[in-house]
């Protein structure tokens, strides 16, 4: 048996001004991305530092060991290779 449509849809029931989200929804969402924007920031300039120390801390022991820095595109001197 079909059910007799109704003439009045659900949208019609809401109010054109609540039809589109309110400037308060944006202003929150953007805020939260503001947040985790800066979030990232933070990260990103801490593992910046980071890497800057290790690289530091390379440098000073090739210094002190009086080695090349290692290039691991290349092959060992003495390298057998299996053919």
């Amino acid at each position: 048996m079909r059910m007799k449509k109704s003439s009045t849809s659900a949208e019609d029931l809401v109010p054109p001004e609540q039809k589109f989200p309110s400037a308060r929804y944006f202003q929150i969402h953007f805020q939260y991305l503001q947040e985790i924007i800066a979030d990232l920031h933070l990260q990103m300039e801490n593992a910046n530092q980071q890497i800057a120390e290790l690289q530091r801390q390379l440098q000073l022991n090739h210094a002190v060991n009086d080695t090349p820095p290692h290039d691991f595109g290349k092959k060992p001197e003495g390298c057998l290779e299996r053919g």
